[in-house]
């Protein structure tokens, strides 16, 4: 899709340019680099629970989609700030982003 992008802007170097930073930037958030050594210490269901923190789901709900208790959800976010040295749920799943184990 970028390819025929930059074909179309043809002449238009500014606008090739903004092209290709865009592709590169792209590029970067889906394809992040391998995951840090905080990332790799996260257990599946770590991650699996700080993703759905991620789309704003609260432990109740979070609970239920996973099939495990609310104390669970608790116990596995609480598990994942400790690794992540996380203050909060918020600050949690922005480390890890940064760590690579969330897109």
């Amino acid at each position: 899709m970028f390819g025929r992008l930059r074909r179309a802007a043809g002449g238009e170097p500014e606008l090739r340019a903004r092209l290709v930073r865009l592709q590169a930037r792209l590029l970067e958030i889906v394809a992040p680099g391998p995951p840090t050594a905080a990332a790799a210490t996260l257990s599946g269901r770590e991650i699996d629970v700080l993703a759905h923190t991620a789309l704003g789901l609260r432990n109740g709900e979070t609970a239920a989609l996973l099939g495990v208790s609310p104390e669970t959800v608790k116990s596995y976010l609480r598990s994942a700030m400790t690794k992540l040295d996380a203050h909060s749920r918020h600050e949690a799943v922005a480390r890890a982003r940064e760590a690579g184990a969330l897109p």
